[in-house]
């Protein structure tokens, strides 16, 4: 601990406060297991620089909440609420294997609210899909924005069993 002279004829006295913590940069998981992963995979240059890219542009984003569901194994739902949001202030839009909702309310200047505890601000939530996986369709209903998604493996992709002659 250090002393501190206060100059004024006092006792020094000690402060425990003069260390600050160490702030510690937690590695990057993806430079730790890139040597391990490669030894032992083919072809997955594009999932992993997905997962990268994704770890890289991935912001805590609590608004609005949603949920991913699995309903079975090639099905799946999220569901976002969208309290005070009507469906054509909600843009869903897939790109490049990743399905963006994008919502903005249109506020009238008219209202006149004593108090406005709605949030109604815009957002932008990015899902990345998986291969093969397609969305099938949306309802919204109650505040809730429910998609639906579904994965359709074509039949050549799908396991087989080869014969040996």
């Amino acid at each position: 601990m250090a002393t501190i002279n206060t100059g004024k004829g006092y006792p020094e006295r000690e402060w425990p406060h003069t260390k600050l913590p160490t702030v510690v940069t937690p590695p990057d998981p993806f430079a730790l297991l890139r040597p391990f992963l490669h030894s032992w995979t083919v072809g997955f240059d594009d999932q992993f620089t997905l997962l990268e890219q994704l770890r890289k542009d991935s912001k805590s984003v609590a608004y609005p909440p949603y949920n991913i569901r699995e309903v079975s194994d090639d099905k799946f739902e999220i569901e976002m609420a969208v309290a005070g949001f009507s469906k054509s202030d909600i843009v869903l839009t897939i790109k490049d294997g990743a399905l963006m909702v994008e919502g903005g309310s249109k506020e009238s200047k008219s209202d006149n609210y004593i108090h406005k505890g709605i949030a109604a601000r815009t957002f932008e939530q990015k899902f990345a899909l998986g291969e093969y996986v397609e969305v099938k369709g949306a309802t919204m209903e109650n505040g809730i924005l429910t998609i639906f998604l579904e994965r359709e493996i074509p039949e050549e992709k799908k396991p087989k069993i080869i014969t040996i002659k």
